[in-house]
């Protein structure tokens, strides 16, 4: 069967472990858990958030590692290839179900070399722009990138620079667009603020206290509703863009092979610490919304995001060698 098939049919086949499980005495080190961007973005304070709360769980520590490069495809280079005891795992966004689709050859099989652990949540991306910058709304962003005889410069901290929503942009307004890549949203977030971008399309996580302060201005976010850290903020769907309804989302996956009980025993603890009162408090100030599934429901939903976001850079004819 294809990969349509098994997933019209509600099974996730790459994500069931073939080797039995080593139960008892399971986790024996600390577990890793791989991020692959740098520090102070949504994905890496998501990942502290969670990991410093493991060890009683666990019996182990729960160490976070950020290995940035390649839009996160190093880090999970990596993790396909560790050792499949359970403990190297990592904390992906959707930008992971983008990079097939972008990179002409990646060093692993996104939909075939992982299993699933945990899904973490949702939140809303949003277009912010410079304080200082002259556009009010999204129409005047629009109106200045069609009147200029140079590109708009955007950033982006994944897949070198270059992100789906800036092509829905793209197709949606025919805006000229440059893209500068960073290895962190904050740092793209600095020249921005600093008033060297025109705009960022980035995670309400990352920004919000920015816009907060005065700093950033935000025009619109990707959400399908608005956001209750930006409640102010309208929708692209509401300024009539309806293709650009995307949250950002974020997972655990672990490399193939993990055994079946350390993969159980790493959901039950990720879900008991998400249900935390202090850990939902902290992840709801960064407008994080829990989204509660099994092992078997994430698998589906990432294999299906896969198909979904890497149809968007074949479709523009994007590639990176």
């Amino acid at each position: 069967m294809n990969r349509r098939t098994l997933l019209a049919a509600g099974l996730a086949l790459p994500f069931a472990a073939p080797f039995p499980a080593r139960a008892q005495g399971w986790p024996e080190r600390p577990v890793t858990l791989v991020v692959g961007y740098g520090a102070g973005g949504a994905t890496d304070i998501i990942a502290r958030t969670l990991a410093e709360r493991m060890q009683p769980l666990l019996g182990q520590p729960m160490v976070v590692q950020n290995q940035p490069g390649a839009g996160g495809t190093i880090a999970s280079d990596r993790v396909a290839k560790a050792a499949p005891d359970g403990t190297t795992i990592m904390l992906i966004a959707n930008a992971h179900a983008v990079a097939p689709g972008l990179y002409a050859r990646l060093p692993y099989d996104t939909a075939g070399d992982f299993a699933a652990v945990f899904f973490a949540g949702n939140s809303a991306n949003v277009l912010v722009v410079p304080a200082a910058a002259p556009d009010r709304d999204l129409a005047a962003l629009v109106a200045r990138g069609k009147a200029s005889a140079t590109p708009l410069q955007t950033g982006s901290a994944a897949l070198a620079g270059w992100q789906p929503a800036h092509q829905i942009m793209k197709e949606a307004y025919g805006l000229a667009l440059e893209h500068v890549p960073y290895r962190s949203g904050p740092q793209g977030q600095t020249d921005l603020i600093a008033g060297r971008l025109d705009f960022m399309v980035s995670n309400v996580l990352e920004v919000a206290e920015h816009v907060r302060a005065g700093r950033l201005r935000a025009l619109a976010v990707t959400s399908p509703t608005r956001s209750p850290l930006l409640p102010e903020v309208p929708t692209f769907a509401e300024l009539g863009v309806a293709a650009l309804q995307s949250d950002s989302w974020f997972g655990i996956l672990a490399p193939r092979a993990a055994p079946a009980a350390a993969l159980e025993r790493l959901h039950g603890a990720f879900t008991q610490v998400a249900a935390m009162p202090e850990v939902q408090a902290r992840l709801g100030t960064l407008g994080l919304i829990p989204k509660p599934m099994g092992r078997e429901e994430w698998g589906r939903f990432y294999l299906a995001e896969v198909e979904r976001w890497s149809a968007v850079p074949r479709r523009a004819g994007i590639r990176i060698d």
